[in-house]
Parts: C-alpha cells; structure tokens; sequence
C-alpha cells in the first residue's frame, strides 16, 4: 500500500511521472498535434454592394474573392440590404463583384490580423445594346437608274 511506502518511494514515482508528463507535453507540442494557444492570423473583409446612381444597397450581389495568384477562396452572395462580411487570413485578395443588369466592378484589398477592412462597391448600369431600327428602302437615285440601265439589273 502506498500509505506506508517510504516517503522517498512515494516522491521518485511522483518524479518519474513529472518526467513522463514533460516529456509527452514536449513531444506534443513539438509535433503540433495540439491546436496553438496563439491567436489566428485572421481579419475581417466588410462589405457594402450599392447602385452607383441611387447609392441603394443591391441584394443578392455576387462576390468572389482571389488569392493574388488567382485561386479562388470563396464565393459569397450579398444579403438583402446589400452587406456581406467574411473572416480572412491576413493577406492580399481581389474581390470580383458581379449583378445581372450591372458592370463587374474588381476590387482589391488587404486583409490584416485583428482588423477590419470596410469596402463600398458600386456597381454602374451595364449599357443597353444599341438598338437596330429597320428602315425602308429609298427609291433609287439618278446614278443608280443611270447604271441600272446600261448594266442591266
């Protein structure tokens, strides 16, 4: 029984298994299986998508964010007010917005650890496609006769 153990028994059984409790604690941390006590590298993208005429909130925006090497992150749909927010790593990002009826508008920003990075986008009306009015075929001028004519046809 351990309550009538020498008092020296009993403390090298409490040593070997300090040791023990060291040395995994150690090789754990060396190996990182354990998650780190240090806070992550993140910041925070906050933005707002609006009508560049009637600065409007646009919902339902599409927002797509880039790597600088151009690998895609995400893909986010703005709210119905027009906001959207997302936490980032630290770092540099392209952020393509794009709405049915509007200009793609491309921003860039940078994200740093522990802040906040507000954004407006506004997007302009993308511009109607020319209309093509038919007209009517106007009688043949004096040189045209002229040809018509001589040449036949």
């Amino acid at each position: 029984m351990i309550g009538r153990q020498p008092l020296s028994t009993v403390q090298t059984l409490v040593g070997i298994l300090a040791g023990l409790l060291t040395i995994g604690g150690g090789f754990l941390s060396f190996t990182g299986l354990t998650s780190s006590s240090t806070p992550s590298q993140q910041g925070e993208i906050v933005a707002i998508v609006q009508d560049v005429r009637s600065s409007k909130p646009l919902p339902h925006a599409t927002v797509e964010i880039f790597t600088p090497q151009d690998a895609i992150v995400t893909t986010l749909d703005a709210e119905p007010d027009g906001h959207l927010a997302r936490r980032l790593k630290e770092g540099r990002y392209r952020l393509r917005v794009t709405h049915p009826g509007f200009l793609t508008e491309v921003r860039h920003v940078e994200v740093h650890s522990g802040q906040r990075s507000d954004i407006r986008i506004a997007l302009g009306p993308r511009p109607q496609p020319p209309r093509v009015v038919k007209t009517a075929a106007a009688e043949p001028g004096p040189v045209t006769k002229f040809f018509k004519d001589v040449f036949g046809n």
